[in-house]
């Protein structure tokens, strides 16, 4: 006993100290899954894996997104060789379509307790019925059901990989359910809820992960340094444009100017502006789902606006103009599954009074053109003042505007310094009167 005692205090102070944890790399995927987020995924998982961090972590908050770059990143976090860990944050978030599957194709998916998740059903592609009648609105009903046919087979393969609810991921693109984060614990969709992420972070320390390859993982997190990477400026820029209310701006701008140029030829700057703005809402159009029909009504609401220029309708054209463009705007994208990618209401009244304020500054400049008295010409000599220079028996001559005319009076004599008006000219003679 006495020999046991000794022994183990000294092979305690020997025990090498317990390694700290490799840091966590973690990113932001915020707004729409597009290109960018593709992009901006796939390097931080080189980033993460060449420094050799121990997980990373994703903090998502998106309405969905583009189908082609979803399955990038499913695909990519499927197969990265350390553990991903994806986490629905902050609170008011949600994991919608898209998100949906990114979430669900993480090692590890968290939730904060005030979030949700699903409403994973595609968003159709073929928009209108087909012109070819019944046989074509056939051919695309046939063919919307292949792609969610394709969709929930491919979300019941993740869930299935992570081991997680299959039947519900079924139903998310089926029936677009959703599901708030405690339900999804309580089905399995996630594996469980995190107020923060510190708190995340000492949940799933101890957790085993499979990685690619049946290689299993322990996650070392609790109290772990957790380094975040930053988008670069062009993933920014790009990601920024992945948002309905800047795409109603961009075609607002594009119109303004384009019209400006094509009022006022030579202004350049104008033009340039709006034909940079209309290319870049064409990258708008191709990153969120636009419905083509208010981006008709947007189209034809400022046309009335310029309408309103050429032609005195009393109004009527530009309250036309008023109710086409708002209601361009509330149906400019496909809201119906989709519906966290609406317009924001702010930004439809604050881009409408901005263009109504515009074309009524437009609108004023031309009326004031059109009656401001003309200053040359025939025209312009009318109405004007002057004084005899002499007596005008019916003929001498006057000073008007400064100049000496060939004068001759209308309505009997005028006597030398006496006022005149102008009331005719021929050639180089101006018919004048007293003044009254």
């Amino acid at each position: 006993m006495l020999v046991a005692s000794a022994v183990l205090p000294h092979a305690a102070r020997s025990a090498p100290p317990a390694e700290a944890p490799r840091p966590v790399a973690m990113i932001r995927l915020e707004g729409a899954i597009d290109v960018p987020s593709r992009a901006f995924l796939d390097r931080a998982l080189e980033m993460a894996e060449r420094s050799r961090a121990g997980a990373l972590l994703i903090l998502l908050d998106t309405p969905g997104g583009l189908v082609a770059p979803m399955t990038d990143m499913t695909k990519a976090m499927l197969n990265a060789s350390l553990p991903t860990i994806v986490y629905v944050y902050p609170a008011g978030a949600y994991a919608m379509s898209a998100g949906t599957f990114v979430t669900m194709a993480a090692n590890v998916a968290v939730m904060h307790p005030a979030t949700s998740i699903g409403a994973a059903h595609p968003v159709e592609l073929f928009g209108a019925p087909s012109p070819e009648g019944e046989k074509g609105a056939k051919s695309t009903e046939v063919m919307a059901r292949k792609i969610e046919n394709a969709f929930s087979e491919q979300a019941k393969v993740i869930a299935d990989r992570r081991g997680r609810n299959v039947a519900w991921a079924e139903k998310a693109v089926r029936q677009s359910i959703t599901a708030s984060a405690k339900q999804a614990v309580k089905l399995k969709v996630v594996d469980l809820l995190a107020e923060d992420v510190s708190d995340l972070l000492a949940k799933v320390d101890g957790r085993k992960v499979t990685l690619p390859g049946g290689q299993t993982v322990v996650l070392h997190t609790a109290g772990a340094k957790v380094e975040e990477i930053q988008p670069t400026p062009s993933e920014s820029f790009l990601h920024v444009l992945a948002d309905p209310n800047m795409l109603l701006i961009l075609l607002a701008l594009a119109g303004l100017g384009i019209m400006f140029e094509l009022q006022n030829p030579g202004a350049i700057l104008p033009g340039v502006v709006g034909g940079i703005a209309l290319l870049l809402s064409l990258y708008c159009m191709a990153v969120i789902p636009v419905n083509y029909a208010g981006v008709g009504l947007i189209i034809f609401g400022m046309l009335l606006f310029l309408a309103e220029i050429k032609v005195q309708s009393h109004g009527i054209l530009t309250v036309g103009g008023v109710i086409s463009f708002v209601i361009g705007a509330l149906m400019l994208t496909d809201v119906a599954l989709t519906p966290m990618m609406r317009v924001s209401w702010q930004v439809i009244i604050v881009v409408t009074m901005l263009m109504l304020a515009f074309f009524l500054f437009v609108i004023g400049a031309s009326v004031r053109a059109h009656l401001r008295k003309v200053q040359t010409g025939r025209e312009g000599m009318l109405r004007q003042h002057g004084h005899a220079l002499g007596d005008l028996k019916p003929v001498g001559e006057v000073m008007v505007e400064g100049e000496r005319w060939r004068a001759r009076a209308v309505e009997g004599e005028i006597a030398k310094g006496e006022e005149v008006e102008v009331v005719n000219e021929e050639g180089l003679t101006l018919f004048v009167r007293k003044r009254q």
